[in-house]
């Protein structure tokens, strides 16, 4: 066998074999599906770190694949390819959530709707931008009771220790419903965030309506409870939210 023939044969095989491990990588990330699919669209407003190959969740179960998605105007027009026995309705609620709190990685969650009407396309949500915001407005509070001291606290009155007490039950409330509370938990802390830094800034006003050592007890215990609640929250996320990838 002469060189020419052994650099083709060589050459052969490596083509083959890139060949071969294109083909296994498509097929084991799950970018081209070999049973029948239907395709159905859904328009987002964002789709950050979603990629072609991520699953498609109904019920627990993976159920399809994100095909491929592109710009429409003002909106990102998503193809999914999903089993054909999955039937949904304009009703369905279609979110992209985390596949865990700490990574990039993501998949899009569908509840089948009950309308009994099948549109031409869908529209869906990020809800993975919920967690980072309350992320976010749980470090704004903290930064609030960190720049507030003791005695300053003591002097702000029975609408203070009101107002912390109520939003203390509501939020504790709405985290450990398993529900899309994620929204709405921001918003309260967004709302508790700003009436907060009205008080603080008006603190003077207040502290001439009430100047008393019990009132300053309470203050003291609610803001301490409200802290532990915050820190509870950061350091174990998956007690009050819970989201699971089968």
């Amino acid at each position: 066998m002469d060189s020419q023939t052994r650099r083709t044969i060589v050459g052969i095989y490596i083509t083959v074999g890139v060949i071969l491990f294109v083909v296994f990588y498509i097929l084991l990330s799950g970018k081209i599906l070999l049973h029948h699919t239907k395709e159905i669209k859904v328009y987002f407003d964002d789709v950050t770190w979603l990629r072609p190959g991520d699953p498609v969740i109904i019920y627990g179960i993976e159920k399809g694949k994100v095909k491929s998605f592109h710009l429409e105007k003002d909106k990102v027009l998503v193809k999914i390819l999903l089993d054909p026995d999955v039937v949904l309705y304009d009703d369905s609620k279609i979110s992209i959530r985390l596949v865990n709190y700490l990574g990039s990685d993501r998949y899009i969650k569908i509840v089948p709707g009950k309308s009994g009407v099948v549109p031409d396309f869908y529209y869906g949500y990020n809800a993975s931008f919920d967690i980072e915001l309350v992320a976010s407005k749980l470090d704004s509070l903290s930064n609030i009771f960190s720049n507030l001291k003791l005695p300053d606290l003591g002097n702000l009155g029975d609408r203070f220790t009101n107002i912390l007490e109520k939003n203390i039950k509501e939020l504790t409330g709405m985290i450990k419903e398993p529900k899309d509370q994620l929204g709405l938990i921001a918003l309260k802390l967004s709302l508790l965030i700003d009436t907060l830094n009205s008080m603080v800034q008006k603190q003077g006003t207040v502290a001439r309506l009430v100047e008393s050592d019990e009132l300053y007890e309470e203050i003291r215990q609610t803001n301490q409870a409200l802290k532990s609640l915050i820190e509870d929250i950061k350091a174990n996320p998956k007690k009050y939210l819970e989201i699971k990838v089968f």
